[in-house]
């Protein structure tokens, strides 16, 4: 078990090889003082929950479009002190709402001529069974052959299938006017507005979208390590806003987690993983930014964490890897190159197995500007 963390540790730590940060240090200048910012070794169990990017994104979403096309004629109008304005982002509708009007003359000329055409059919299938009944009577008297007989059922028969053909053109016809009118299908939040009064669409063209909002759920990407340890139902913190805002109490939000993606993202590697979030007050934004934090694991919370920024390419060996210590309380003094093995990868920070005690202060931000040995000042 212990191989396969080491390795997936690897794994995520060579696309940070390429950074700046994570690559070998440079040999820096004698007698210079090189300017860095520090952070101290902790446990797990001291750093808190693991914390990920994410976002919010509604529980259900339709994009809307119509079947048909045409010009846009009318939007649904909201009304407001300085007048009636078209529907756009962020209005609330109601399910069933008309949204949206393509110019309906075309399809409504179409569906009276198609209605014109189904009265005619209708109208030779009588008299086609009307001379069928006549054929019949003579057929018996012995007034006409057997084979005039049959062409007078065929008749009757080829006015039946135009009759139903004729229905169905004008059924289409009628769906088709229908369909020049767009409405609401739930009760929800407009995201997106994509056409304007006058506008010429295709059917299919994407016109609104329109979102339940009632629940809100949080959509972050999360590493193979930590989704083998998620399940449905797991509980999480979910802080609406950036990492940097003041952490007021009414933006940590529980939640649960409802979906764990089954398969990994092709270009970071990582699995979606959803939790939902109630929203009956309308407070939470779709797209806002979110952290969400998830419990360390009991197996965690005896490692030693250090920031993923603060590892660099050993010098001693091709494949190993090394940090810069800060020794001492200070802000001033040489720095110490430590060879130092990890272990898991958990959000932004990586777990080391040996090389480091846990009272340490690593180099964060300045390390390939450093040597062993190299004088640093820490910046705050």
């Amino acid at each position: 078990m212990n191989t396969n963390i080491h390795l997936v540790a690897c794994v995520a730590l060579l696309a940070c090889t390429a950074l700046p940060s994570c690559s070998s240090p440079a040999k820096a200048a004698p007698n210079r003082t090189t300017p860095v910012k520090v952070e101290r070794v902790v446990s797990a169990e001291g750093r808190g929950p693991n914390r990920y990017s994410g976002s919010l994104e509604p529980r259900s979403k339709v994009d809307l479009a119509f079947r048909v096309g045409g010009y846009v004629e009318a939007l649904a109008q909201i009304s407001t002190p300085n007048g009636p304005r078209s529907i756009d982002k962020g209005d609330f509708v109601k399910k069933g709402t008309v949204l949206a009007r393509v110019r309906a003359a075309d399809y409504s000329q179409r569906l009276k001529t198609s209605e014109a055409a189904l009265g005619q059919a209708r109208a030779q299938a009588v008299l086609a069974k009307q001379d069928l009944a006549r054929a019949k009577k003579l057929y018996q008297g012995g007034a006409i052959t057997r084979a005039e007989l049959d062409a007078q059922v065929a008749q009757a028969t080829a006015s039946d299938a135009q009759v139903e053909g004729a229905l169905a053109q004008s059924k289409e016809a009628g769906l088709a006017l229908t369909d020049t009118v767009l409405r609401a299908p739930m009760d929800g939040i407009v995201t997106e507005r994509a056409v304007e009064v006058g506008t010429l669409v295709a059917a299919g063209q994407l016109a609104l979208s329109v979102a339940d909002t009632h629940t809100m759920k949080a959509v972050f990407g999360a590493p193979q390590m930590l989704v083998e340890k998620l399940q449905v139902g797991t509980p999480v913190s979910v802080f609406v806003g950036a990492e940097n805002e003041a952490k007021t109490p009414e933006k940590l939000l529980a939640a649960r987690v409802t979906r764990i993606a089954p398969a990994a993202d092709t270009n970071g590697r990582v699995f979606s993983v959803e939790a939902e979030l109630p929203n009956q007050s309308g407070t939470l934004r779709v797209g806002s930014v979110v952290s969400v934090r998830v419990a360390s694991s009991s197996a965690d919370r005896g490692a030693l964490m250090i920031p993923l920024r603060s590892v660099i390419r050993s010098p001693h060996a091709s494949q190993g890897y090394s940090v810069f210590v800060l020794p001492g309380a200070g802000d001033r003094g040489p720095v110490d190159l430590r060879d130092v093995t990890l272990g898991e990868v958990l959000g932004n920070n990586v777990s080391v197995t040996s090389g480091l005690s846990g009272s340490e202060r690593v180099v964060t931000i300045g390390a390939t500007l450093l040597r062993d040995g190299a004088s640093a000042i820490v910046i705050r």
